[in-house]
């Protein structure tokens, strides 16, 4: 259940049509990335447009052109927009076939009440049904399945403008119109990128990058905690009424040390969950793996000089955890633990979901220093994972055996299945 276009055409020069493309990502500030056979152009977060390219068979010299674009998750701002960038670049024998029909009558009321509020409608009544017939899971909507997963809080909607109890989106609705959940609920709502496309861009670093740690810690947190206040400063000052998560904004100021210039005295924008999953625990994905981690935990790709590495997590600070792990894969049967955990201390093993792990802790003095690592063996169908966690202090052990107890993993096949 989604809204879309997919739009067809032909081109003469791809390096023609490709150069029309930057000049338009560097004019309007999008994001663009060519490959040999495709473009990615990010017109906002959750608004990527993907453009691919084929020769023509019996045509040389002419290429196919096709995007397939889903924009029910950014807004009714982000498909008219990205309409009108795939109409820019001059295709041959060009088609639309458009959900909306938007590219047909160009009303874009009409688009945004008739399409995206009734799919947000439509969304809340599964949400609805969902609670109501039992279940108490939480469920993220619109979640880019390649992103963590946020801490799981019961029968709540996590999405990527912040995090809602389905009596709440209801609430709004009765009271308001569904007009106010989608000024909450899209980044990219009306036809320009006008205050409140500033302050939803805002809302996503928000929800969803921000780690709320100092700016000083990595380029990372300066550049989101950054983007964060451009965006807000930039709202408000095109809008002075409109609401503000100041709350949080002023956290933000004060890790990136910039004097707020917005006041007080703006309305709040409030939500029923502290802004930010990054503030709690989230989930990572690992291949079939999945892990519980602090938030505020930084995620680096850590090379081993040898062509390989290991996936490494920590808060850069000194005295801080370092989680690394590593993973393996047979190329048939199921995998198995290793003898090289044998030997370590209060060795322990558990089932998990869909697996089982191993675990066990030694001390470590290297260079005058001492720390202590404890070394875990995760087996899910053919995939050994290895994990390794480095601390400094003893009592931190505990937290660390309790995430390697929150592990699971997903259903794998093995090759002879």
């Amino acid at each position: 259940m989604s809204i879309g276009f997919y739009a067809r055409g032909t081109v003469g020069k791809i390096e023609d049509m490709v150069e029309k493309a930057r000049n338009i990502a560097e004019q309007s500030g999008f994001g663009i990335g060519v490959g040999e056979e495709g473009m990615r152009i990010r017109l906002c977060p959750m608004g990527d447009l993907d453009i691919t390219w084929c020769e023509e068979e019996g045509h040389w010299g002419r290429w196919i052109v096709e995007s397939d674009c889903q924009t029910s998750q950014a807004g009714a701002g982000f498909h008219k927009a990205a309409l009108e960038l795939v109409e820019s670049l001059g295709l041959q024998n060009f088609t639309v076939d458009d959900e909306t029909d938007y590219y047909s009558h160009r009303d874009f009321e009409k688009m945004r009440k008739e399409h995206f509020y009734h799919w947000l409608q439509q969304l809340l009544r599964i949400c609805r049904n969902i609670f109501t017939e039992g279940g108490n899971d939480q469920i993220c909507l619109c979640w880019d399945m390649d992103l963590y997963h946020p801490e799981k809080v019961e029968s709540t909607v996590a999405a990527p403008l912040g995090r809602y109890t389905v009596e709440s989106m209801e609430k709004i609705v009765a009271e308001e119109g569904v007009e106010a959940l989608a000024k909450r609920f899209f980044l990219w709502e009306n036809e320009e990128r006008d205050a409140l496309f500033y302050r939803n861009r805002a809302l996503y670093h928000l929800w969803i990058r921000c780690y709320f740690a100092p700016s000083s810690r990595s380029s990372e947190d300066r550049d989101v905690n950054g983007a964060i206040l451009d965006d807000l400063e930039k709202a408000y000052a095109m809008e002075p009424g409109i609401p503000i998560p100041h709350e949080a904004y002023r956290e933000v100021c004060r890790r990136h040390h910039r004097t707020p210039v917005i006041p007080g005295t703006v309305e709040e924008l409030s939500f029923e969950f502290p802004v930010g999953y990054r503030k709690k625990r989230i989930v990572e994905g690992i291949g079939s793996l999945r892990l519980t981690l602090p938030g505020k935990y930084l995620y680096e790709w850590e090379e081993d000089g040898e062509g390989g590495g290991v996936n490494l997590w920590s808060d850069d600070s000194k005295d801080s955890p370092v989680w690394r792990v590593s993973s393996f894969q047979r190329r048939s049967g199921k995998a198995e633990f290793t003898e090289h955990l044998n030997g370590l201390r209060d060795l322990e093993e558990h089932e998990i979901s869909n697996g089982r792990i191993r675990f066990g802790w030694r001390p470590c003095r290297e260079d005058g220093d001492s720390y202590y690592i404890v070394e875990c063996e995760v087996i899910t169908g053919p995939s050994l994972y290895v994990i390794t966690i480095a601390y400094r202090n003893p009592e931190e052990k505990e937290e660390v055996v309790e995430l390697l107890l929150q592990l699971s993993a997903v259903e794998t096949k093995t090759s002879d299945q």
